[in-house]
């Protein structure tokens, strides 16, 4: 991958947070759509089940990151939700 130093340096830490949550988001679904492919198959019915405890534990998992990443920042204005309250 052939990323220019300026670019780097440009790019803030949060918008490469925010980039890796999309990236992610779209490995997640994914995962899901071949999950779907997995049920209709012949595979067995335990290797479906576990399959599916993972997938429900990353996306737990995922929706606690974000929810913990959205109490710090808003990513969209780069600005704290709390200092945002603090303006009420």
């Amino acid at each position: 991958m052939n990323i220019s130093r300026e670019r780097c340096v440009r790019v803030s830490n949060l918008a490469i947070i925010s980039e890796m949550c999309e990236i992610i988001n779209t490995l997640s679904d994914i995962v899901k759509k071949q999950q779907t492919e997995i049920e209709r198959s012949k595979v067995e019915e335990s290797v479906k089940e576990e399959i599916r405890q993972m997938i429900k534990d990353a996306d737990d998992k995922m929706d606690a990151n974000e929810y913990h990443l959205r109490r710090v920042v808003d990513t969209d204005s780069g600005e704290s939700f709390e200092e945002e309250t603090d303006d009420d």
